[in-house]
């Protein structure tokens, strides 16, 4: 069924980002639409060059409001599109179901408009990456890997770039970061491939429980014509008995003939159009395995057990990023990509800022920025993916807004990988009652301050927070950009006569 935007009146409710990006879309296309907000001051971004952000003008001056809606707001409105920093039980949103309004979200939209395409303008190919961690990182992956590979692709949505933009490009794909905000709102995405990376707490603030949590990332899987499935994920698999099953086939025709249990295991997963991947060995999907020794420069990923790579040979730090690394490669697959094709272009990737990047060393001691840890589930990422690699101590500063998380159930983590927590912001509190190695402070510098003193050559500073910034930042770009700067102010790492100092960016 086509899909005409001009046979629909819109409200578009949020004018962040997203919200503005729906409005000027609409307005393209001669869509009757206005839109509310719930600030009562917001930034329009402007090109001033652009004739839609002339008539965007206009619309912001006359067709926004930022009070009370009453129902007769909704008087011959259809569709409302919600931008995803606006929650479904807000008050505006109740009354538009009220009134009859169905809600949909920017990805919903394009889904429509995107099945609606014609043989002159064929339907873009797309893939969905979500997950608690982990997933900007493997989208802008799996968009550089194409595109080295020669595919016309485009990253978009929860990585930055409104999926109403990735439509009007000339992209034959386009590589989706979704997050559980934005997929509570999508019904009707046709995908090449989906993934949900991993499950951890968060966002329980907004989605109240764990089980609505994994429900609302689960609805990626609803259209999706093949699931990339981390094989030792827990929530990770559209129908966890679906792997189980494939697997329990596998070894019972094993049972006649040993020889058939790595076939039959590969033939069951391909039949259900899942690709696996996981640390540790297997004969199918890809996999980690040692060639020619134990050590660990012999170990390599593979697929179906022929190797790919060395892990000496990944320059994106820790365990983490090496499933990253696979759940990427899956994708690829699932685009006609070979892994093996994939990964000559690995080296050539460039990791997203304040994701467990090194951002200074001075007398041998590592200043890494993880600000985009704000959840649990980064944290622990981060800790296990790290640890291997310290030959010290690992000291952690963390804290923040927790969202309702369990910060008791980092305990363990803390005690197994971390000498001493400095924590901040709004639940600190939470770290000292959790890890008896927990000094609470005031400022990032103060934290920087009190790890460098604690350092030793081998040492590792990390920021991964566990927690939201937006007690104390702007948000977590600016939390790693303060820890950044304090580290540099503090290291003087601008003096040009300091031989000791190594600055890394």
């Amino acid at each position: 069924m086509s899909y005409n935007v001009r046979e629909h009146s819109y409200v578009v409710g949020g004018l962040g980002v997203t919200g503005q990006a729906c409005v000027r879309f609409l307005l393209q296309k001669q869509a009757t639409v206005k839109a509310f907000d719930t600030r009562a001051n917001f930034t329009l971004v402007t090109d001033p060059d652009s004739d839609i952000d002339t008539d965007m003008q206009a619309f912001m001056a006359e067709k926004v409001t930022c009070t009370a809606l009453s129902e007769d707001y909704f008087d011959g409105v259809d569709t409302l599109v919600l931008s995803p920093g606006l929650a479904l039980n807000i008050e505006q949103v109740v009354l538009a179901q009220k009134c009859g309004v169905e809600v949909i979200g920017d990805v919903e939209l394009f889904a429509r408009l995107n099945a609606s395409t014609s043989d002159a303008t064929p339907a873009k190919r797309v893939v969905g990456i979500t997950g608690s961690n982990g997933k900007t990182t493997v989208t802008l992956l799996v968009n550089h890997l194409l595109k080295s590979c020669g595919v016309k692709s485009i990253e978009a949505g929860n990585v930055g770039r409104p999926v109403l933009e990735a439509l009007q490009s000339d992209a034959d794909v386009v590589v989706m970061e979704l997050s559980s905000f934005q997929l509570e709102t999508t019904s009707s995405l046709v995908l090449e491939a989906a993934t949900v990376l991993n499950i951890s707490d968060d966002h329980l603030d907004r989605h109240g429980t764990l089980e609505a949590y994994i429900d609302a990332k689960h609805r990626i899987f609803d259209n999706a014509k093949s699931a990339i499935v981390w094989r030792d994920g827990e929530f990770v698999a559209p129908d966890e008995q679906i792997i189980a099953d494939a697997k329990g086939n596998a070894a019972s025709n094993a049972v006649s003939d040993g020889e058939s249990n790595a076939a039959s295991n590969e033939e069951s997963l391909a039949s259900k159009n899942i690709v696996e991947y996981g640390l540790g060995e297997s004969t199918t999907g890809l996999a980690i395995a040692s060639f020619d020794g134990d050590d660990e420069q012999s170990l390599y990923i593979t697929f179906k057990g022929e190797k790919l790579i060395a892990l000496s040979d990944i320059h994106l730090a820790g365990m983490h990023n090496v499933l990253n690394i696979m759940a990427a490669l899956g994708i690829c697959l699932q685009l006609g990509v070979s892994p093996a094709l994939a990964v000559k272009h690995l080296h050539s990737f460039k990791a997203a800022p304040h994701r467990c990047v090194e951002i200074a060393r001075v007398n041998d001691i590592r200043y890494i920025d993880d600000s985009k840890a704000t959840n649990i589930g980064a944290n622990i990422a981060a800790l296990e993916g790290l640890a291997p690699t310290i030959q010290g101590k690992l000291i952690l500063i963390a804290g923040g807004d927790a969202k309702g998380a369990d910060i008791a159930s980092l305990s363990p983590y803390l005690t197994k990988y971390v000498s001493h927590v400095f924590a901040l912001g709004k639940d600190a509190h939470l770290f000292e009652k959790s890890f008896a190695h927990t000094t609470r402070v005031a400022t990032m510098k103060d934290a920087v301050k009190a790890a460098t003193r604690l350092a030793a050559p081998g040492d590792v500073v990390l920021l991964s927070p566990a927690c939201a910034s937006l007690d104390m930042f702007k948000n977590y770009m600016h939390r790693g950009d303060v820890f950044k700067q304090d580290v540099h102010d503090l290291l003087n790492l601008h003096s040009k006569n300091d031989d000791a100092v190594e600055a890394t960016s």
